[in-house]
């Protein structure tokens, strides 16, 4: 019997065979193209129905009864195989299963089509899925079988449903728990899976064909293609097209569509939540909308947003941004329209006042902070000025050795508290980046020797030594800050003689890094530093020990202001590693040789302090504090200057008005009319009489940086901070060039 000869093609067999070819073509571009869970079963369901199509082609198209049943009997694979790859691709996606090598799947897959095989092929013998009643009948000129059902048949068919009712209540269950942005599709699968059940029944039951024959495979077909048209075409199954639909309907952020012209379009739900029912409807106008309209506006007009402020709605704070979306199919048409997300940018906001607030709190501690360092400075700085300026006072005078041995106590204890105020200014300046430096030639060996100098007393009383070494190739005159580096290496040698009991202080400077660095180091044979403190002790207030300052005494800011000026200078200071005793601190700085004629130029001049030679000056002071007026008539009485005093402002003002002064030495704090007034007036009373100004020095226990430069602003000369040093008072005198008339 040969089966492929004489074939009818018709109307029913090219309708199947087209079938046949548009699931050829859409089974390769699936297996190729789109992943997505289940792809596998899928490709099997279409693979298979390729096979049940194309035994119904030559169905319909074959004349004889026994071709016809022999085509049918071949489609049993095709027909097992169809509902069981589909059950399982139904639970892969359901479930998100990305399992495809099952033992238990690939016996099912084999064996359960093998078995009806072997059924179909021996059917001719045990009549077992279509009985010996199975008949050809023609009617209008067209062919059918009537088949006669066997036992088996209908058993296959009840197993077969099992699969299909379990992919059913797969999708059910899927089609509850979904979002409601999935529930469309799910009820899609549903009617897909269904649509073949009904159709078999209907031809089992009540006899319904197409072309005479079983509807079922033309169904399946019909929604296997309509399906997999779905997944070509980026449909719900595909992850992407999952992920950008998910984006826009499950974002918090609300996403507004417009087109064009700026015409309402679609909002995702959190917009319409937010917008509620103000919201237009598709094709309305936006701009009735008065936060987002004004934008749309802009956005229509400009092609963009530029840098739009934050939209306010239902008292949250937005920052819009708006994406073109572009025609894919029209080139010559510019944009369809806009995608205007709102990105919820309120904790944001919110955070940056708490950050504004934290920050006018800080800047008010900081002011705070200043005002009362200033406070504190002024209300030390006048009693200490009366204490160190008597002090020196009563050094002049006659005094037994005794007498001497206690003044210098008191001196001594003076300048430490004079030490420590300066700390707390110096470290409050380099905080508030007020901390200024002066560059200009210096000679090193001075600066040096004059540290070993100022502490060589102090190191003979502990009886330890004091060493200074400088090496050969160091230039004589460098270019810095000469106060400020004599303030580092006074604090490093104070400390070292400090912790130093028994041994020496060594200091030594050489160049380093080829001659650009100089290297300055602090040697003690002292207890040493931990190596968990090396970091610590550069902190203000900090110190090795909790019972150091009261044993040796300090406040625990002269590493840390040392070190930040270090900073400053261009440098750094740090403790060396792996010392076998005691500590030993560098300093490293730029190593700048100066021309030794600029150092003389620029270098001021010293020595003891002498009785002035020149004009009889004639010097007012002005002090409410009748021991501060005293100490100044005192160091200025062993000159031949004419000093007069008065304590307070008005009466500065009453003998100026009469009488023309060189020197003014003015006190800053005074009541009724303070420093800054009196001097503002009498440079009024001066321009008056067209006078010659006087020279006046602010004499002031504010010491703070913006304080000595608002004195100056006013009218000024110099400054003078409490306590006042006799040798600074007649140096300041003395560089006064003018001529007394």
């Amino acid at each position: 019997m040969n089966c492929l000869a004489n074939l009818d093609v018709n109307l029913a067999s090219g309708a199947a065979a087209s079938l046949w070819v548009v699931c050829s073509i859409v089974l390769i571009r699936i297996a190729r193209n789109i992943p997505f869970s289940g792809q596998l079963s899928f490709v099997l369901t279409l693979a298979a129905m390729l096979w049940w199509l194309f035994t119904v082609i030559f169905d319909l198209a074959s004349q004889s009864e026994a071709c016809k049943v022999a085509w049918s009997l071949a489609a049993w694979p095709g027909i097992v195989l169809v509902p069981v790859a589909w059950s399982f691709f139904v639970f892969d996606y359901t479930m998100n299963s990305c399992r495809t090598r099952r033992p238990f799947r690939l016996l099912i897959y084999i064996g359960l089509p093998s078995l009806v095989s072997a059924i179909a092929v021996t059917n001719h013998w045990t009549h077992l899925l279509y009985g010996p009643d199975t008949r050809l009948v023609i009617e209008g000129g067209d062919s059918f079988v009537i088949f006669d059902h066997g036992p088996l048949f209908f058993a296959v068919a009840a197993t077969l449903y099992v699969f299909l009712m379990i992919a059913l209540g797969l999708l059910g269950f899927a089609f509850l728990k979904a979002k409601k942005i999935f529930r469309p599709f799910m009820g899609a699968l549903i009617i897909i899976t269904a649509a073949p059940v009904v159709a078999n029944l209907a031809y089992i039951g009540w006899g319904v064909t197409v072309f005479g024959f079983d509807p079922t495979p033309f169904t399946f077909a019909v929604s296997l293609i309509a399906l997999s048209w779905l997944l070509v075409n980026n449909s719900m199954m595909d992850t992407a097209a999952q992920g950008r639909t998910l984006m826009f309907y499950a974002t918090q952020d609300p996403v507004i569509l417009v087109d064009a012209g700026g015409q309402f379009v679609s909002a995702n739900p959190a917009a319409r939540q937010l917008i509620g029912d103000r919201i237009p409807d598709y094709g309305e106008p936006i701009e009735q909308l008065p936060e987002v309209g004004p934008l749309v506006k802009d956005l229509v007009k400009a092609g963009g947003l530029g840098k739009p402020g934050p939209i306010r709605l239902a008292g949250r704070a937005f920052d819009p941004r708006a994406v073109p979306i572009d025609s894919p199919i029209q080139a010559q048409i510019p944009l369809l329209g806009w995608c205007i997300s709102l990105v919820d940018i309120t904790e944001r906001e919110r955070a940056a006042e708490a950050l504004r607030e934290a920050l006018s709190l800080a800047e008010a501690a900081n002011r705070a902070k200043t005002q009362f360092l200033a406070n504190v400075s002024h209300e030390i700085r006048t009693p200490l000025n009366g204490v160190l300026g008597m002090a020196s006072v009563l050094g002049e005078t006659k005094l037994d050795e005794e007498q001497q041995e206690f003044l210098q106590v008191i001196e001594d204890s003076g300048q430490v508290l004079l030490t420590t105020i300066g700390d707390v200014l110096d470290l409050s300046k380099v905080e508030a980046g007020k901390m200024t430096l002066e560059t200009k030639p210096f000679t090193l060996r001075n600066a040096l020797e004059g540290a070993r100098a100022l502490f060589s007393a102090r190191a003979k009383e502990k009886g330890i030594g004091l060493h200074l070494e400088m090496h050969d190739d160091l230039p004589r005159v460098i270019l810095g800050d000469d106060h400020r580096f004599r303030q580092v290496v006074h604090n490093l040698v104070s400390n070292a003689i400090k912790f130093t009991e028994t041994g020496a202080v060594t200091i030594s400077a050489a160049p380093a890094e080829n001659g650009s660095i100089l290297l300055v180091r602090v040697s003690d044979t002292g207890p040493g530093i931990p190596a968990e403190a090396r970091d610590m002790i550069f902190q203000p207030f900090q110190q090795v020990e909790g019972g150091d300052a009261r044993k040796f005494g300090g406040t625990g800011l002269g590493l840390s202001i040392s070190r930040q000026l270090c900073h400053l200078m261009g440098g750094s200071l740090q403790v060396a590693d792996d010392e076998p005793q005691g500590a030993t601190f560098e300093i490293r700085l730029p190593l700048l040789p100066a021309n030794e004629a600029q150092e003389l130029l620029s270098q001021p001049a010293s020595g003891a302090v002498s009785v002035p030679h020149g004009p009889a000056l004639d010097v007012l002071v002005v002090d409410d504090n009748r021991t501060n007026r005293l100490i100044l008539e005192k160091f200025l009485s062993s000159t031949p200057y004419r000093v007069k005093s008065v304590s307070n402002g008005q009466e500065a003002i009453g003998l100026v008005h009469s009488f023309s002064f060189d020197v003014i030495l003015m006190d800053i704090q005074m009541p009724r009319m303070d420093g800054v007034e009196t001097t503002q007036k009498i440079r009024s009373i001066e321009q008056a009489k067209g006078r010659e100004p006087s020279f006046i020095v602010a004499v002031t226990g504010n010491a703070m940086p913006e304080q000595l430069s608002h004195y100056l602003s006013v009218g000024m000369d110099d400054v003078l901070a409490k306590p006042v040093s006799k040798t600074l008072l007649l140096s300041l005198i003395r560089e006064i060039r003018r001529e007394v008339a």
